[in-house]
């Protein structure tokens, strides 16, 4: 098991625990100049070794590019504040947007209330320092990889969704199930989109496991049920956003997310975002994924290897030093 996977999960419990705060001012911001379409970081991430996930070998930057150009869905796992992992995704963004002009970004770290903000900020409407306040922007959850990505989207007339679940109806789900959340008002309910039921199979179990293993939910199933219902309204709300937006806009849709939502996406079970897109958008189309990990080595892992449980992590994997 990775050490980014339990990182993963203690991250997560602590902030469906706490959630976030902001205490920035417009005042004190300015635009970082590394977000700049076309700035140069000094590092060159096409020169990564990019593993194919079949355990085949490895691809280069072009081939995995002309795989993905014409995909419908790109799902992306990140390392989240991994500056590396998050260079190479934007990279790797910014060379599909030069191939498909209807391919737009996704983004969990941005929920859907928060929308408004994003489309004023992408049309001129507002300024970044604008920006930054009305989407409750900071240092944790405004990384450069992310902010490059938007810069260039806003470039080049691109939507950018803001995918994902706004914290407080997360935590309404954890505490009081989904049945809470159907009695909310319609308007409301436009900010989320509720599972059938919770996912099953090796996403699930290792969910189970990993958070069973954390102090003080040892032997208690319905705090372990809880979060696993808070994580699957992300999972499904973020799928449900992708699918809308292939839909509404016949756009393709590069969806930038943390990695454990994307590993293992191959195989049914293994990726209830990516099952829920598949249900929604139809088994035909193309979906291809790509994860980053840390890890001591820089080859395929057990992890990760493909095997009768679970399928290969995803279609490209890319090993990462930790620091």
């Amino acid at each position: 098991m990775h050490q980014y996977t339990k990182a993963f999960i203690s991250l997560l419990a602590a902030t469906l625990l706490t959630g976030c705060s902001s205490t920035q001012t417009t005042k004190e911001i300015a635009f970082p100049i590394e977000a700049t379409p076309g700035y140069d970081d000094g590092f060159d991430a096409t020169t990564l070794t990019i593993h194919k996930g079949d355990l085949s070998g490895t691809a280069t930057f072009q081939e995995m590019i002309d795989d993905l150009a014409d995909a419908d869905v790109i799902l992306v796992g990140e390392m989240h504040g991994h500056k590396k992992a998050l260079d190479f995704i934007a990279t790797t963004f910014e060379a599909l947007v030069d191939r498909n002009d209807k391919l737009i970004l996704s983004m969990e770290f941005y929920e859907r209330d928060q929308q408004l903000a994003l489309d004023d900020y992408l049309t001129g409407v507002t300024d970044y320092p604008k920006f930054v306040k009305a989407a409750n922007r900071k240092k944790g959850n405004n990384p450069i990889g992310h902010l490059r990505m938007i810069e260039l989207a806003k470039e080049k007339n691109r939507k950018v969704i803001a995918a994902n679940s706004p914290r407080r109806y997360t935590t309404m789900s954890r505490k009081q199930g989904y049945e809470a959340l159907k009695e909310l008002t319609p308007l409301q309910q436009q900010n989320f989109a509720i599972p059938d039921q919770l996912p099953e199979g090796y996403y699930a179990d290792t969910f189970r496991n990993l958070m069973s293993g954390m102090a003080g939910h040892d032997d208690n199933e319905e705090i372990v049920n809880s979060f696993l219902r808070s994580q699957s309204l992300w999972d499904y709300t973020m799928a449900d956003s992708i699918s809308q937006a292939v839909i509404n806009h016949n756009a393709a849709v590069y969806h930038v997310v943390g990695y454990f939502h994307v590993d293992n996406n191959l195989k049914r079970g293994g990726s209830p975002m990516t099952d829920a897109i598949r249900d929604q958008l139809g088994h035909h189309i193309k979906i291809r994924s790509i994860v980053t990990h840390g890890s001591d080595s820089l080859s395929v892992t057990s992890h990760d290897a493909p095997n009768e449980e679970k399928s290969a992590s995803a279609n490209y994997i890319l090993y990462l030093p930790m620091k």
